[in-house]
């Protein structure tokens, strides 16, 4: 989230036309889209969810603990595509 902030302030003090503003729009949607997808809390997603912020390296393993093995096993399966 900080990223998006930077990036939104960047955009925003370089802001010179009707236009520049639409583009900033376009930008935040489409990260909030972004943003959406990635931290999906529905419980049927979850497992993907976590494989795939296991594999960006935004969580361990090690914060998952407490899972059953089963869901966990199929957590490190995902991590791994």
């Amino acid at each position: 989230m900080e990223a998006v902030v930077r990036e939104v302030k960047e955009m925003a003090a370089k802001i010179e036309q009707v236009g520049d503003v639409w583009d900033l729009e376009r930008y935040l949607t489409q990260r909030r889209h972004e943003i959406d997808r990635q931290y999906d809390y529905r419980y049927s997603v979850l497992p993907e969810v976590f494989g795939n912020l296991i594999r960006k390296g935004r969580i361990r393993e090690e914060d998952l603990r407490g899972l059953r093995d089963d869901k966990l096993d199929y957590v490190q399966a995902y991590a791994k595509f």
